[in-house]
């Protein structure tokens, strides 16, 4: 038996009691250091809310898609167009919403106003001046493309809808081989029949509750909109063109609120874009996209654009297009529920840009603790459109101008500006025949 002295068991034990300590130390740092791992993957990985930058720049912590929903319904409550009439809100509505699609609705017995005819959805596909001389008609039908008209009014919802639908397209587009020209616009068609304002089909995008509207084409206006008024009776492009603007903190941060009156002007604004749209329904072959419908069946909501679009009963210049039904000329009609289904799971077909500026604008004060303020200036304006639209009905719809000041760098003429209908000598496609069109490119609101 050996016998160790008491001074090296001293010492033995302070050794181990040593690296004891040593041994916690670490192991409490690796507690720590994964209690922190844990945290960072649950928040910013896992969490509805998390800091994805699948746009390249978004950041932040947008809400999920059921709160943004929620906050929308909210919203709706909250701020009522016509608290003591509920019939001008639902004529509202059904008249933002309008559509001509064919084989639906041009097969009743709806009478056209303007034409008197019964309901067309025309979706001819023009020439264009650039190709009507110098050549022959069967050397001119070759470079005919069918024109998708994505319209939106000005705003960071409806330009990354647009920019959402306009992939999806040219992706498509490229997998069956048909060459289509897309072209997205807050410009209203000019006024007149089927074969006047270039458009093949349009797909019209509506961002509701109309406060919410309101709130982004104000922030759109005062931080992507470019000054178009360079030249006299000129709107400049006539196609947006910065779909990838992005709303973010810093811009509603040092953005001023608008006043009282600017929300007034623009919900007048929106309106009159609408009764304008709702005039092109009657004869054009027109899809409308809510932004809930968007939200809640992406994949449904896609399926419906495809159809729509891919459907083959174009309207050729220069040879007969109805020798076939047009159930019989659908263009793989079968494939476009798989083809959304893709997009939508893809990288390329996240909603996340969406929901994040959403998210942005549903939380800041003019919807919230401005809401009483904001709501009465709105239901005033509405009202007031209303009486002086006849319930958006009036032909023509009041002019842009009407009521706007003339303050180049004020958001409602910006707005106004970005509205005006596609009415230059020198569009190779539009034909400005009626004398209210070009009175709106010139700003007159009287139009003697």
């Amino acid at each position: 038996m050996v016998t160790i002295s008491s001074s090296k068991a001293s010492a033995r034990r302070r050794n181990g009691r040593i690296k004891l300590v040593a041994a916690s130390a670490v192991l409490l740092s690796l507690i720590l250091i994964g209690f922190y791992l844990l945290h960072w993957f649950t928040s910013s990985v896992l969490s509805s809310g998390s800091s994805l930058n699948t746009t390249g720049g978004i950041k932040g912590s947008p809400k999920s898609k059921q709160r943004i929903l929620q906050s929308l319904t909210n919203l709706n409550d909250l701020v009522k167009l016509s608290p003591n009439n509920a019939e001008k809100e639902s004529i509202f509505l059904s008249t933002a919403t309008k559509e001509c699609i064919p084989g639906r609705d041009d097969n009743g017995k709806e009478i056209n106003p303007t034409t008197h005819r019964r309901r067309e959805c025309l979706r001819h596909v023009p020439l264009g001046k650039h190709i009507l001389t110098g050549i022959d008609l069967e050397e001119r039908m070759k470079r005919q493309r069918p024109r998708i008209g994505i319209m939106i009014t000005p705003g960071y919802i409806s330009t990354t809808i647009a920019d959402w639908i306009g992939r999806a397209l040219k992706q498509t587009g490229d997998s069956i081989h048909m060459d289509i020209e897309i072209i997205t616009t807050a410009h209203v068609p000019v006024y007149g029949y089927g074969k006047s304002h270039g458009y093949s089909k349009l797909i019209r995008v509506v961002t509701l509750p109309l406060p919410l509207a309101v709130n982004d084409a104000y922030y759109y206006s005062m931080n992507d909109l470019t000054d178009n008024n360079s030249n006299e009776g000129s709107n400049g492009s006539f196609v947006i063109q910065n779909l990838g603007a992005i709303l973010d903190e810093t811009k509603l941060k040092y953005t001023a609120k608008p006043s009282s009156q600017t929300v007034g002007s623009i919900t007048e604004l929106l309106l009159r874009w609408h009764c304008r749209l709702s005039h092109v329904a009657a004869h054009t072959a027109e899809l409308t996209l809510t932004l809930d419908n968007i939200l809640k069946h992406p994949t449904d909501t896609l399926e419906t654009i495809l159809t729509f679009v891919w459907r083959q009963d174009w309207e050729w210049e220069g040879h007969n297009h109805n020798e076939n039904k047009s159930e019989e000329r659908d263009l793989y009609p079968k494939i476009w529920k798989g083809a959304a289904e893709e997009f939508v799971a893809s990288k390329g077909g996240s909603l996340q840009p969406l929901l994040y500026q959403l998210s942005l604008l549903l939380q800041d004060g003019l919807l919230s603790s401005d809401a009483t303020l904001f709501g009465d200036t709105l239901q005033r304006s509405f009202a007031n459109e209303m009486t002086k639209s006849k319930d958006m009905s009036s032909w023509p719809c009041p002019s842009f101008w009407d009521g706007v000041d003339n303050d180049y760098s004020g958001a409602a003429y910006k707005i106004a500006n970005e509205m005006t209908p596609n009415c230059k000598d020198d569009d190779p496609y539009a034909r400005c025949t009626v004398k209210k069109d070009r009175c709106e490119v010139k700003k007159d609101a009287m139009c003697k």
